[in-house]
């Protein structure tokens, strides 16, 4: 046998995913995907959501406010309940850009998160669609199919692409700690260089935020709301834990213990953030760092 013959086998065998959209499977879930994706937009995209929390917060800073109403629980309806990096990208847009405009923008990027997800595919984007928590998300309009493509793309070659999601939820920190567990020590450095980076300019810009967010974390008790009854605390180290043995791991299972890692580590683990775990399946597309195929290419 030729040797790209072993190769093309090897990659049909990993890539069989992408020939589901001629499959009768793919298009019942794309069906039903398209289904509550109308549902979705007519019911619920006309009144601001989770996004507008985000917006709300970053009204608060450009105005000198405090970022962080003490009081606020992670159930209080558009508090502002992340790091303060988020809002301060987003202070300086609304300046200038209607509410209205900001609400639809950040459903069309959503949306655009989605058809990424899916290999910008339309059909197989819909049938992510049927993953309900990813319903909910877009129904809710938080930001986890964002921490999804920040995943992927943390784990293709943008490690500096997990200081952003850390930035946003903190949970894809633990990608620093998958690196060094696998011994990829440039791809830690990076990302924890990027990590670093964002979180001095962020606190030179706003360190009362800070200390604000701090003071509100402590307070808020972030992790028992969710699906499950346990401590943040339990779900972090357990997170740790995961991403370890992920980092030990041969690459293409340890991706997947990876993304189940940070999702269980997620500081609120309602619904919405089970949509996370469809990063898995761009990165079952994929060739993983270090793979058989990854080897095999490189010696194409």
């Amino acid at each position: 046998m030729k040797p790209i013959d072993a190769h093309s086998r090897l990659r049909q065998g990993v890539y069989g995913l992408g020939t589901l959209k001629t499959q009768p499977m793919m298009l019942v879930l794309a069906a039903v995907g398209c289904a509550l994706l109308v549902i979705v937009g007519v019911s619920r995209w006309g009144t601001p959501s989770d996004e507008f929390a985000y917006w709300l917060g970053a009204q608060r800073l450009a105005a000198g406010q405090p970022l962080y109403d003490q009081s606020a629980t992670l159930v209080t309806p558009y508090a502002y309940l992340y790091p303060p990096p988020l809002a301060q990208v987003l202070a300086p847009i609304t300046h200038f850009l209607p509410d209205a405009v900001y609400v639809a923008a950040w459903t069309v990027l959503l949306l655009i998160a989605l058809l990424y997800l899916g290999g910008w595919s339309p059909l197989r984007t819909l049938a992510l669609v049927a993953w309900i928590p990813v319903a909910v998300e877009l129904w809710f309009r938080n930001v986890h199919l964002l921490i999804a493509v920040l995943v992927v793309l943390g784990l293709r070659g943008r490690p500096w692409a997990f200081a952003v999601g850390a930035a946003i939820k903190i949970a894809p920190a633990l990608g620093v700690v998958y690196f060094l567990s696998a011994r990829r020590w440039r791809d830690a450095l990076v990302a924890a260089g990027a990590g670093v980076g964002i979180l001095a300019v962020s606190f030179v810009l706003a360190p009362g935020a800070w200390r604000d967010f701090v003071s509100f974390a402590e307070g808020a008790g972030a992790g028992s709301a969710g699906l499950l009854p346990v401590p943040f605390w339990v779900r972090a180290m357990a997170g740790i834990i995961l991403a370890v043995v992920a980092g030990r791991a041969r690459p293409r299972v340890g991706e997947l213990f990876l993304v189940l890692a940070i999702t269980v580590a997620n500081p609120s683990l309602f619904v919405t953030a089970l949509s996370i775990p469809i990063a898995i399946v761009p990165l079952l597309r994929s060739t993983p760092p270090g793979s058989a195929l990854a080897k095999i290419d490189a010696g194409a």
